[in-house]
């Protein structure tokens, strides 16, 4: 390759390359402040006698719990027993989603006797240390830790993650905690395949949980689901979902195909096959099964939202635009379709429309981090660079260790003179993240700008470790 000029910015694309959690955290006493929290589910049949139990945790000061699905389907009655031993009844189920195997109930308990969990509606990260508190096999109140091994998005149904914590029959309901004492999930073993899977659905879950009418008796609320139909369409495809999340598309895909023959108009099933379709690389009847799906319920904008995340995958960008349109003609705050347009509009150099897009983001989320940077991407290439400068402030402002903000920064800095300012911007994107490449070239170029070989060639130095090509780059540019 020809001398490389600095290597400027990259995919549109927000890429935090973040480790794992690694605060000094006391553990016993993060335990100690959750299991109050933390109840005991005991489930009964229509004679009262226990049929499981399982686990659960208080969300609010109200009462509210949340806890699995599959705990409570089926009851007739359920109570909690709490970390001081007293047991209190379940009395409303308040609201649920099957197919994320959720459930929030309200408990008759005294509110000075609650002691609640805070929600985090953020994914973890790789590798990050959690913990489960549950009652596995009856044994209340039991710890267990472990890290996250990886993350799943099911389209239109919502997040799973696979922990390394182990958990038994009984932890079902338990909250996943991170090590600020959030949950950011609820551990569930109705998704699980294969050898000692163990799987949560995210928190994020919880948030959108929402009432489907008025609040029932647990005994109604079982009643009432018994004449929901079509209910075995329904069962295939929670276990159709349960093979996606374990990475068995193949198998997957009898269920879902099983549930649409029971029940054509199923919006899941079809939105499952064409799951599976992607995940199997049929890209034909993976497009034919989200569309179908969108006939199923035209107004629901998260299907249009998964048919233009597979078409920009594709690389069908005119298709995307169309569909992440459709999104938003559907449903005026949708945030992530504006970003997707934006990233689409700037790599196909449609600028003004890329800047419109990532702005429209910035108004429903001020802190969007993400689209302050791709702003100050577009402004850079229209040649505005005291705004892309800004930009770059606004990101540093959310997130201020992030340091491509600074190596962009370094990069309009250089467009526009001001030599010091870049050189002093690439050295902090490098005091952040020692082993960046680009920041390394760039401020190695600039010092060559500079006249200064001598720190040109420390640079150099440090790039012969790190990427031999950038480091015969700037040799070239040193020398040449």
């Amino acid at each position: 390759m020809k001398n490389k000029v600095k290597i400027i910015f990259g995919l549109l694309v927000w890429l935090v390359a973040t480790g794992p959690i690694r605060a000094e955290v006391d553990l016993t006493q993060l335990v100690e402040k959750i299991r109050p929290a933390v109840v005991t589910v005991v489930v009964y049949d229509a004679n009262r006698q226990v049929t499981s139990i399982g686990s659960g945790f208080f969300v609010d000061k109200r009462g509210h719990l949340i806890t699995n699905y599959h705990v409570l389907d089926g009851s007739y009655a359920a109570d909690v027993r709490t970390f001081d031993g007293k047991t209190y009844p379940i009395k409303l189920v308040v609201a649920d989603n099957k197919l994320v195997d959720l459930v929030k109930v309200l408990v008759d308990i005294p509110r000075k006797k609650i002691k609640s969990i805070p929600l985090s509606k953020q994914l973890p990260l790789i590798a990050e240390q959690i913990l489960v508190i549950g009652s596995p096999m009856g044994l209340e109140q039991t710890v267990s830790d472990g890290i996250i091994s990886s993350i799943r998005e099911i389209p239109a149904v919502g997040n799973f993650f696979q922990i390394s914590a182990p958990i038994s029959q009984g932890s079902s309901g338990s909250p996943v905690i991170n090590l600020k004492g959030q949950a950011i999930g609820v551990a569930t073993f109705q998704f699980l395949r294969g050898q000692n899977l163990n799987f949560a659905v995210a928190g994020e879950s919880i948030l959108k949980l929402k009432p489907t009418g008025p609040a029932l008796a647990i005994s109604r609320w079982t009643f009432n689901n018994s004449l929901e139909q079509p209910q075995l369409a329904e069962e295939l495809c929670r276990q159709g979902y349960s093979f996606s999340i374990n990475g068995e598309d193949q198998k997957a895909l009898q269920f879902f195909r099983q549930a649409i023959e029971k029940d054509p108009q199923n919006t899941m099933a079809w939105n499952g096959l064409g799951y599976c379709h992607v995940g199997l690389n049929n890209p034909r009847a993976a497009i034919e099964a989200y569309q179908q799906a969108i006939k199923t319920d035209p107004t629901d904008a998260a299907l249009h939202f998964n048919l233009a995340n597979y078409y920009l995958k594709l690389g069908r960008q005119q298709e995307a635009i169309d569909s992440y349109q459709q999104v938003i003609a559907l449903n005026p705050t949708f945030e992530r379709a504006y970003f997707r347009l934006g990233v689409i509009y700037t790599q196909l150099n449609r600028l003004a429309e890329g800047k419109a897009a990532f702005e429209k983001v910035i108004r429903l989320n001020p802190n969007a981090a993400p689209a302050y940077f791709n702003i100050g991407i577009a402004y850079t290439k229209l040649g505005y660079y005291h705004e892309a400068i800004d930009a770059n402030r606004q990101v540093l402002r959310i997130k201020p260790d992030f340091a491509p903000a600074y190596n962009n920064m370094g990069l309009v800095y250089g467009k526009l003179g001001q030599s010091n300012e870049e050189v002093k911007a690439y050295k902090e994107a490098i005091r952040i993240e020692p082993d960046y490449v680009s920041a390394h070239f760039n401020l190695g170029s600039a010092l060559v700008q500079k006249g200064d070989q001598a720190g040109a060639l420390v640079e150099y130095k440090i790039l012969q470790k790190l990427d031999k090509q950038a480091a015969d780059n700037l040799f070239n540019k040193i020398y040449y």
